[in-house]
């Protein structure tokens, strides 16, 4: 199993953070949110891949209490009324253009 880095004592008004680095994505996805789940007031978790500072790709999940799933949930909305429409999403990839102000 691989190490995930989970904080020891997190700030409540923090997002708990689950980091590993790549090596079998849907395994460690999967472990991810079965962690950040298990975490207090955890209702939802939102997962991403990003570069780290050694160049590795890692897997970084956010445990979500009700509050934060309110801002991201907010977001998306604001985000689809924004959307211009596009190609089709790739799997989970979308790209998400801005709309062009209008007069």
């Amino acid at each position: 199993m691989p190490q995930v880095k989970v904080a020891d004592k997190v700030d409540k008004d923090k997002i708990a953070q689950f980091v590993t680095t790549i090596k079998n994505a849907e395994q460690q996805v999967g472990e991810h949110i079965i962690g950040a789940l298990q975490h207090e007031d955890t209702v939802a978790v939102i997962t991403t891949v990003m570069m780290g500072p050694d160049g590795e790709q890692r897997v970084v999940s956010a445990a979500l209490n009700p509050l934060r799933l309110q801002q991201v949930q907010e977001i998306l909305e604001a985000a689809a009324v924004e959307r211009e429409e596009e190609e089709p999403c790739v799997g989970f990839h979308c790209l998400v253009k801005a709309k062009p102000p209008q007069s």
